[in-house]
């Protein structure tokens, strides 16, 4: 069982400041991850790009966070959190910057693929270095607010870029936010010190002497001897780790459910507006509905990562989706009707994004917890890895079966059965203190 190396409650004005930079990087990782949507329209303007190729543009962005997840989270268990957080960020300032100065479709897909991988690996790594500086029994809230941190980004990030479309043109986007995130990978660097969890994992006769150093810089109390988990050998971090006996159903477990949950909520997402056009509301009124539905989720992951405090994080997820589930369907049943109530439409978006996107963001803190700290950084990369699989898959499949001639109200009943599904593998899935306890 893992030693808490923080004071469980108490949170002190220096880790509030990491945590803090944390949550700004976090904003930049989910408006970098969405800049190429908002300027789409400007560079298809601008150099006559086709839909097609737009789309490869897209799905480089997606291909690369799933090798960012998977491949370098594992060199972060081993080289530390700290340098592998901060060369993440600085390979996706890079990969945002160099677009100002291309002027290809491929050179766009390279460098959308290159700052996938480092928004992938910012995901996975930040997320576990950030759980690490919280206190225990604020852990679930403050990893809720990370992750909601991405949407704010996204949303300052779309207020902010028609501005400078209109004014400076659409590189401009790319060499602000592309030079704030050099800035931000620097200072990440300079002043925040190296993951508590990752010093003791890895020993050494001089890992005590700089773990109670950082504690004194964090005012929290000094350490008599380390924590049990960094006196045993460490496991390697990999795959096979992972998938070792004593773990590998809740991996599996986690794994499908990481897939499942991506799939579903990334063909809610990207063809909801769709959707609800065929089904005859009227474009303008589509967005707003999708707009809601972020806001949703903003309000849902913090409202489920405070109640953590209070249940199982995995119950009031597995609550969550079940409902989220009930709400499609009930959604679905909306816009089969001859007059769609709008109103209707915009409630049920709301709470849909509370109930599944809002309980989704929580998902990552259920990964952490099933592994120990020597792996726990790989164990949630490669969790979001093959969730990004299911992202991919999932619209190009309900693309095919829309374009088949289905109903889009049928597309989206069915797509309550993947969320059902995600309820019921959540619910099983058990943190490590429970499976070595058994």
């Amino acid at each position: 069982m893992q030693t808490e190396i923080l004071d469980t409650k108490k949170i002190t004005l220096p880790q509030f400041w990491i945590l803090a930079l944390c949550y700004v990087a976090m904003m930049l990782n989910g408006f970098a991850n969405v800049i190429i949507s908002y300027t789409a329209p400007a560079i298809s303007q601008s150099w006559g790009v086709s839909a097609e190729e737009l789309g490869l543009v897209f799905s480089a962005g997606l291909c690369g966070m799933t090798v960012g997840a998977m491949f370098l989270s594992s060199a972060a268990d081993v080289y530390g959190r700290r340098l592998l957080v901060s060369a993440a960020i600085a390979l996706t300032g890079v990969a945002t910057l160099v677009v100002c100065v291309i002027d290809s479709v491929p050179l766009l897909i390279a460098s959308r693929f290159v700052a996938g991988i480092g928004l992938g690996a910012i995901l996975a790594v930040l997320l576990g270095f950030g759980g690490e500086y919280c206190p225990k029994d604020h852990r679930e809230f403050i990893l809720a607010a990370l992750v909601s941190a991405t949407s704010v980004g996204a949303v300052l990030g779309g207020l902010a870029t028609p501005w400078s479309i209109d004014n400076h043109g659409w590189q401009s986007v790319y060499l602000g936010t592309g030079l704030l995130t050099l800035a931000v990978a620097a200072l990440f660097y300079a002043l925040i010190p190296e993951s508590l969890q990752h010093l003791a994992n890895r020993g050494g006769s001089d890992a005590l002497a700089k773990i109670n150093r950082i504690l004194d810089l964090l005012r929290q109390p000094r350490l008599q001897q380390l924590p049990e988990s960094g006196a045993a050998k460490p496991e390697a971090a990999s795959a096979s780790s992972l998938l070792a006996p004593a773990r590998r159903r809740m991996t599996l477990l986690a794994w499908a459910t990481f897939f499942i949950g991506f799939a579903g909520m990334y063909f809610i997402v990207s063809w909801l507006p769709k959707l609800f056009v065929d089904a005859g509301i009227p474009e303008a009124q589509s967005i707003q509905a999708v707009v809601i539905l972020t806001f949703g989720s903003m309000t849902g992951s913090l409202l489920i990562g405070w109640l953590a405090r209070f249940w199982p994080l995995r119950v009031l997820i597995a609550i969550s989706f079940a409902t989220a589930a009930v709400l499609i369907l009930v959604l679905s049943l909306v816009i089969r009707g001859d007059q769609v109530g709008i109103f209707a439409v915009w409630a049920l978006s709301f709470l849909l994004g509370v109930s599944y996107l809002g309980a989704f963001a929580n998902l990552y803190a259920v990964a952490l917890s099933i592994y120990p700290p020597t792996i726990r950084v790989t164990g949630l990369g490669w969790c979001i890895g093959l969730g990004r699989v299911g992202a991919i898959i999932s619209p190009m499949v309900a693309g095919v079966v829309l374009g088949a001639g289905a109903a889009p109200a049928n597309v989206l009943a069915w797509s309550a059965v993947a969320v059902a599904l995600a309820a019921i593998g959540i619910r099983l899935v058990r943190p490590a203190e429970e499976t070595s306890a058994q």
